[in-house]
């Protein structure tokens, strides 16, 4: 497939790589993760450290990043757009080092990407709506002109961030491949993830027979645009607490209640 020639899969965290882009996966020349390390959840990112040396693939690399902790940052009903990302509105801590991690990636990613053809990163949406996807986006896109690429996003959204992916499409021109998900290499390595507890999707998910990339190129058409045709697997997501937001409380109660045990022994 002329599409996956000379090719290269940018995605930000451990695992992002089999939920979105299984189809993909043992395909592409290289796979680029962005973040590794979480704040204040050693668990994620010791399992996360081991689930690499345990890769079925050998053409991965890890920039290694500390995620900046704004999952919970935004508004989705009302995302506003920026260069870094989306403008983080709920967790103003966090918003210095979501900026500054903008800049390094551009830096970082400027090396991994040099001398490939088609690069496949996250969509401007965020697929069910992370932050840090919309950011790995903003930075690769960012190199398109000047190391003149052709730039492929994902095709999966969700009703938490289905408004803004209405908004971005509403600029693109229809152009998509759908290919079909490759379901035993991505629930291997969910096994793997899961096994040294740095999964952080749902724990029955089932992946989509098919999966769409869509070709990142805007409409310079002068008319009036109605919309677009483009094939987009919808996912609906809890609206109460993130998932990772649950998975990460499960570790922390885990991590607790073993202290206590110890405790109880001693005592």
């Amino acid at each position: 497939m002329e599409f996956l020639q000379d090719s290269v899969l940018v995605v930000a965290h451990p695992d992002d790589e089999n939920l979105w882009f299984s189809s993909i996966l043992s395909k592409v020349d290289k796979i680029v993760m962005c973040f590794l390390p979480v704040v204040n959840n050693p668990v994620w990112t010791d399992g996360r450290r081991k689930s690499l040396t345990e890769y079925p693939l050998s053409n991965l690399h890890c920039l290694e990043l500390e995620e900046a902790g704004v999952f919970e940052g935004v508004n989705w009903e009302q995302a506003v757009n920026t260069d870094y990302g989306l403008r983080i509105t709920e967790n103003h801590l966090s918003d210095a080092v979501y900026k500054s991690n903008y800049d390094t990636l551009k830096t970082r990613l400027r090396e991994q990407l040099q001398g490939y053809h088609n690069v496949f990163t996250h969509n401007p949406w965020g697929e069910y709506g992370h932050v840090e996807h919309v950011q790995v986006y903003r930075a690769v896109k960012a190199l398109q002109d000047e190391m003149q690429f052709i730039l492929w996003f994902s095709g999966y959204a969700s009703n938490k961030s289905a408004d803004l992916m209405v908004k971005v499409l509403s600029e693109k021109i229809s152009c998509s491949v759908t290919l079909e998900t490759d379901k035993l290499l991505a629930e291997s390595i969910a096994n793997i993830y899961k096994r040294n507890h740095c999964w952080t999707w749902y724990e029955d998910y089932k992946w989509c027979d098919v999966e769409t990339f869509i070709k990142d190129t805007e409409s310079n058409s002068i008319d009036k645009k109605y919309g677009v045709s483009l094939p987009i697997n919808l996912l609906v997501i809890e609206p109460q607490v993130s998932h990772q937001s649950s998975n990460y409380i499960r570790e922390l109660v885990a991590e607790v209640l073993g202290r206590l045990k110890s405790c109880l022994r001693v005592s």
